[in-house]
């Protein structure tokens, strides 16, 4: 996992995915669409850096939810 500057004020939960989030194929899709990209998600972290696992993470729990 790339190091990042975590915001010491976040305000969301910034979770790794778990073995079996890794291993969906839900999960291989997502990646395959944002692995280059360099993401900022300020709530979490400070400053820009190249897609995550964690990005992944809050993609699928934004689906879960209904939210994306």
């Amino acid at each position: 996992m790339s190091k990042v500057k975590l915001n010491h004020e976040a305000v969301i939960d910034w979770p790794d995915p778990s073995p079996e989030m890794v291993e969906s194929s839900e999960f291989n899709a997502i990646w395959e669409v944002i692995k280059k990209w360099d993401i900022a998600v300020p709530e979490a972290y400070d400053g820009y850096c190249g897609a995550m696992g964690n990005h992944v993470r809050a993609i699928l729990d934004g689906m879960n939810r209904g939210v994306v």
